[in-house]
């Protein structure tokens, strides 16, 4: 998730330059990098090589090759490494015997208590890193997880993991590439949300708020997106694929949102129930190019499909 967010991180680059430039002011070593780990990979978001271009902007190393897989098992604290070729962790590794020798020291970035990657000092020569150096990658990794859960705070929505309203109405901004795009705008209202909260506790609605994000994340098409913009109401960005017809598709993965969000039991005190939703509709650029104005017509549309029955999709018709 940090990862396919940090392009709309407003202040996250600027911060890691600054980052990436004092550690190279302190430390002789050649390159300087952050990652961002995954079981799968290690992705490199920003690097700093002195000379030689050891590790770039946009590497994608498997994660089992990559170092820093050993700084996310040697936990909290710094690992330092001063010679690959000697130390019992690194001498046999994929990479050692790859690049020959040279030395490493990574500390962790974290975010919410969990370690989602790496800030790194790194040269194909051994190198003996000072006290000073491990204190300093040490604050610096801080400072960067700090500026991370920060940018994080302003798009992503805390309680259900989804992008939050400050995004949705951004969207046009992260996404300049997109403002040819044909897309429909789903405004998602839970039917009866109240007598969850009343009957249960706000636990409990919680809980029913966490499983809806998660049923409209794993129903959606890939490339869409997926928002909590207060209380029950959700939004999904739909983007047909190229060639497919805008109302068709919309129309069809409605109905899937619909029919996935109504079958998916909630179980309560042992016994289950289920949840429905009322949904409106909107499509840029056809009704408009403003968020603001794109959101009020689905809403319109939204309360349409209330008045209608609940449980029902309703699309904006221009008066």
């Amino acid at each position: 998730m940090i990862q396919q967010d940090i392009s709309y991180y407003k202040n996250f680059d600027s911060i890691a330059k600054e980052v990436l430039a004092l550690l190279a002011q302190t430390i002789e070593v050649n390159t300087f990098f952050l990652s961002i780990v995954t079981p799968i990979q290690s992705f490199m978001i920003k690097s700093f090589n002195r000379n030689a271009k050891l590790i770039c902007e946009g590497d994608i190393l498997p994660y089992n090759m990559a170092y820093c897989k050993l700084v996310v098992e040697n936990g909290l604290e710094p690992l330092v490494i001063p010679n690959l070729g000697k130390h019992e962790l690194t001498s046999g590794h994929p990479a050692t015997r790859f690049i020959g020798n040279g030395c490493f020291m990574g500390a962790p970035l974290i975010n919410e208590g969990e370690i989602i990657g790496t800030l790194c000092a790194f040269d194909i020569n051994p190198h003996v890193f000072k006290e000073y150096d491990l204190t300093l990658i040490k604050s610096m990794a801080a400072l960067i997880s700090h500026a991370i859960n920060l940018e994080k705070g302003i798009i992503r929505d805390p309680l259900s993991g989804l992008y939050n309203r400050n995004f949705i109405y951004n969207y046009f901004d992260y996404h300049q590439d997109k403002t040819n795009d044909e897309m429909a705008l789903l405004y998602i209202d839970l039917d009866h949300f109240k007598f969850f909260n009343d009957s249960f506790g706000h636990d409990t609605g919680d809980d029913v708020i966490k499983k809806a994000a998660g049923c409209f994340l794993q129903t959606v098409p890939e490339g869409s997106q997926v928002a909590r913009i207060g209380g029950d109401e959700f939004i999904v960005l739909l983007n047909p694929s190229h060639g497919e017809d805008l109302m068709k598709s919309t129309q069809q993965n409605a109905e899937l949102l619909l029919n996935s969000l109504s079958t998916m039991p909630i179980t309560i005190n042992g016994n289950d129930h289920f949840v429905s939703a009322s949904i409106g509709i909107s499509f840029y650029p056809h009704h408009g190019t403003e968020m603001d104005s794109l959101l009020k017509k689905a809403d319109r549309s939204m309360y349409m499909a209330k008045e209608s029955g609940r449980k029902n999709i309703q699309y904006f018709h221009p008066e």
